[in-house]
């Protein structure tokens, strides 16, 4: 579990929960997105601050699993339907077996969204 106490479905989601939680960066963890007719289940929502706009983060931690891309591809398209996109408002974080989540990565890519 997180610092927060929070049950989440990886370690690696471990790692950016208590990483939001350490920066006091405001987050909830897949918390539903109604988009339309759909629900999505965003890992990470994240509050920018000072604007307090939503910003949404989904890791992408099987990207070896040629299915599991697959799915996750359609997921970043529903959100680009929905006028969410990598750049924008959805932050992408990605690793596989041999290539695992880098916490310098995260942060880098923290500092480029949250300004």
């Amino acid at each position: 579990s997180t610092k927060k106490d929070e049950l989440v479905r990886s370690k690696s989601e471990v790692m950016l929960a208590d990483m939001y939680y350490e920066m006091g960066i405001p987050y909830r963890y897949e918390y539903p997105l109604v988009l339309g007719t759909i629900t999505l289940y965003p890992d990470f929502t994240i509050l920018r601050m000072p604007a307090r706009e939503e910003v949404y983060l989904e890791h992408l931690g099987m990207m070896d699993d040629v299915d599991y891309v697959e799915r996750a591809m359609q997921r970043i398209m529903m959100y680009e339907q929905n006028g969410i996109y990598p750049g924008k408002n959805l932050i992408l974080t990605y690793e596989t077996k041999s290539c695992p989540l880098s916490q310098t990565m995260v942060m880098n890519r923290l500092e480029h969204y949250l300004k």
